[in-house]
């Protein structure tokens, strides 16, 4: 029996209990559970199940071919996506990127370590669908939550460098 996908889960929710204060877990809850355990089980059910574009090695909880475990990581990760949005929104640009790799260096790791078979997809794939999965998500959570400050205006880019500005002067 395998536990890759469970140890990946655990390790992603000590991070949300590290990170993450607990009043912003319960805030964010709905946020996370939408965008990142339901989306996650439908890209999913539609990448394994309906296009074959890849599949899991078996787990110790499998739905539809789908390791249980794998969606509650994505569940943990998008509270702590979420929380850092809510709290540093000018860095939004450097968050999505960063989430963006994530999802990929663990994604290659999965396929490196033979928990994940590619077919007919690639990592490069990968990091395309996560930045605009991640991007998806920026602008669901700014509707959920209504921040005005998330999402592209003129001076996204400019406010992004701002902060390293102030430290290099």
């Amino acid at each position: 029996m395998e536990l890759y996908w469970v140890t990946q889960a655990v390790a992603y929710w000590s991070l949300v209990l590290f990170l993450v204060p607990i009043n912003y877990i319960k805030r964010l809850m709905p946020f996370a559970f939408l965008g990142g355990f339901i989306y996650t089980w439908i890209v999913q059910i539609f990448a394994v199940n309906i296009f074959k574009r890849w599949s899991f090695k078996g787990d110790i909880v499998m739905i539809y071919n789908i390791p249980v475990f794998f969606t509650l990581s994505w569940f943990a990760v998008t509270v702590i996506f979420g929380y850092l949005l809510w709290r540093f929104s000018k860095y939004q640009i450097w968050f999505v990127l960063f989430f963006a790799i994530w999802a990929t260096a663990m994604s290659y790791t999965a396929h490196t370590l033979n928990q994940v078979f590619l077919h007919g997809w690639s990592i490069a794939e990968t990091f395309m669908f996560a930045i605009f999965s991640h991007v998806l998500l920026l602008y669901f959570f700014k509707y959920l939550h209504h921040i005005n400050e998330l999402g592209a205006n003129e001076t996204m880019i400019q406010d992004s460098f701002s902060g390293l500005k102030d430290r290099i002067k």
